[in-house]
């Protein structure tokens, strides 16, 4: 799976749950100002590992993604699933 399929993959979570603000820079977008809670990450990996397949080491990223935007961490998930696929 590519970096673009992983980041529509990720906007289709924000945009079926009728995100807060804005998301048409989503990519740029840093992950924490999407979320409420801290749930709310640990919510959006187990979506992604359902829409994605592979396991997704929650550990390693959760706490990673509040340094992230959108498209640095679809450019580490492609990293980290690369080998996987």
């Amino acid at each position: 799976m590519d970096r673009d399929a992983i980041l529509a993959t990720m906007k289709a979570n924000f945009t079926a749950a009728e995100a807060p603000g804005t998301i048409e820079e989503f990519a740029n977008t840093k992950a924490v100002d999407l979320f409420q809670e801290s749930i709310d990450v640990i919510n959006f990996l187990f979506y992604l590992e359902d829409e994605l397949g592979p396991k997704i080491d929650a550990s390693q990223l959760g706490p990673a993604m509040a340094n992230m935007t959108f498209g640095e961490l679809a450019d580490e998930l492609n990293r980290v699933l690369e080998p996987q696929a």
